[in-house]
């Protein structure tokens, strides 16, 4: 069954880390596994093409990065998306300190490993056992238990693999469980284009899913961009829900494209929440949507390209206990398999 496969995918490719910022080594072991499909696969700047025979039918798109630390030196460790951000970007990322405790929260007592971001080796393991500040700049280090790295720019990965038991599929499964969904359509018949990114936990896959539609020289509204999606209560999960979306805070989605997809659940007899509707009718705001990758895309290129974004409910969001169920991902695949596969959309 497909769920078996996307179950042992994610907790395959959740063994091959993959920090913000140093995606390399895993971009080189998705490209091995979906060139043994028989597919054409290629790496590009910030991500990894992978194409049917008919690659431009449809295009689907997922991020393959997470988050994690990185050494700055010393036996310095600190959150890999504030450096990355500032080094490769030079933008300030200076999180508030909510943020930061919600940070620390994730990472304190879990075991982590150092890797080469070559060559994937691990370079050393340890224990978070907390954090300290430097009280001259107020940036805040995290402490490793038995681990020294001196060299600066090594990735710390998440030690803790996904686990599936009672239904329940459980890790750092943002957002491996949708390379684990790719991978399946892939064998069950998919014939378009996937598109692997990089960068997405400091905002900047939408560059280079930008860029490569302007190489392809490609012009569509009909992006399928997969992702999970973070709730506090488990109600979502229970109710096997897909999540959908009108818009994020920084762009509108193809209305048409999203109104096709509520069609084929109701056909398909799948629950659905569309969360912007669920978050306004909490009285929020449109700046409370949070930001997504086709939402910073349409807004960047002025609705050039545009799409859907299609997600799997999550408790426990960006921690290696990340929560979704059977029910949850069987929903989704039936969906996608029948716009993407049976009766894929023109």
């Amino acid at each position: 069954m497909p769920f078996d496969t996307v179950v042992l995918k994610t907790i395959e490719y959740l063994k091959v880390p993959s920090v913000v910022g140093h995606e390399g080594f895993f971009l080189d072991y998705l490209k091995e596994d979906f060139s043994k499909l028989g597919l054409k696969t290629d790496i590009k700047k910030g991500l990894l093409e992978i194409s049917g025979s008919k690659p431009y039918s449809n295009i689907i798109t997922a991020h393959t990065d997470r988050h994690g630390l990185i050494s700055i030196g010393d036996d310095k460790y600190a959150y890999a998306a504030q450096i990355i951000k500032q080094q490769k970007y030079n933008e300030e990322s200076i999180p508030t300190a909510k943020t930061l405790e919600a940070i620390q929260e994730r990472f304190i007592g879990e075991d982590v490993i150092a890797y080469c971001p070559k060559t994937g080796h691990t370079l050393g393991k340890g224990t978070i056992m907390g954090t300290e500040t430097d009280p001259l700049t107020n940036n805040v280090y995290f402490v490793i238990d038995n681990m020294v790295i001196e060299n600066p720019d090594i990735p710390v990965a998440y030690a803790r693999n996904a686990e599936s038991n009672s239904g329940l599929l459980r890790g750092q499964i943002d957002n491996v469980v949708s390379l684990g969904i790719i991978y399946s359509l892939f064998q069950n018949g998919f014939l378009g284009t996937a598109l692997l990114t990089t960068e997405e936990e400091i905002g900047k896959s939408w560059v280079h899913l930008k860029n490569w539609l302007i190489d392809t020289n490609i012009e569509t509204k009909k992006l399928f961009v997969l992702d999970t999606s973070p709730y506090r209560e488990k109600t979502p999960i229970q109710n096997n829900n897909v999540v959908l979306r009108n818009r994020d805070k920084s762009g509108v989605f193809h209305a048409n494209l999203i109104e096709e997809i509520k069609r084929r659940c109701h056909n398909l007899s799948l629950s659905y929440q569309v969360k912007d509707e669920y978050f306004l009718d909490q009285g929020l705001e449109i700046k409370d949507l949070g930001s997504t990758e086709l939402g910073r895309l349409v807004l960047e290129t002025d609705n050039r390209w545009n799409g859907a974004t299609l997600q799997i409910p999550t408790t426990e969001y960006h921690t290696s206990y990340e929560t979704t169920s059977r029910g949850c991902i069987e929903s989704y695949y039936r969906l996608l398999s029948d716009l993407l596969i049976k009766n894929p959309v023109k």
